[in-house]
């Protein structure tokens, strides 16, 4: 009983190091390209300029155009919730904020398109089809 007792023991001991370690060793090392998206994002860069390698000239205009158009967008955001008198929750975006959200964001994303040389924009171009084929399959299969 008591040899029993002080395995259990060192075992809830010496586990949760373990477990700290295991995880550890898995976070300490991210790959570049997981590296290269946290500087860009941190950067104010969007993501669907991965892959693309952009001049100073060029990140200056798009951390510009990203946070014009960010702003605006929080803006209609903002404005568009408004909370139910009687229950207390926020109620859905009207479908006018819907579509100022979404031609913010076509507008946004061709003045992006207009910073890129001819190469750029097919890498782009590239990036926001895929974006929009993800979502679709997403949309298509909610639970997966």
């Amino acid at each position: 009983m008591r040899a029993l007792f002080t395995l259990a023991s060192a075992i809830l001991l010496v586990a949760p190091a373990a477990v700290a370690a295991q995880a550890g060793a898995a976070t300490a090392t991210p790959s570049v390209a997981k590296a290269d998206k946290a500087d860009k994002r941190d950067q104010g860069i969007p993501h669907h300029f991965e892959g693309i390698t952009l001049t100073d000239d060029q990140k200056a205009k798009i951390r510009q155009l990203n946070h014009e158009y960010h702003t605006q967008m929080t803006a209609v955001k903002v404005t568009s919730k408004k909370k139910d008198d009687v229950t207390g929750l926020t109620k859905p975006m009207t479908p006018q904020a819907k579509k100022k959200l979404a031609d913010l964001e076509a507008q946004e994303m061709a003045a992006f398109r207009a910073v890129l040389t001819p190469e750029q924009q097919a890498i782009f171009d590239k990036t926001l089809a895929k974006e929009k084929a993800d979502e679709a399959a997403k949309a298509a299969n909610p639970g997966s």
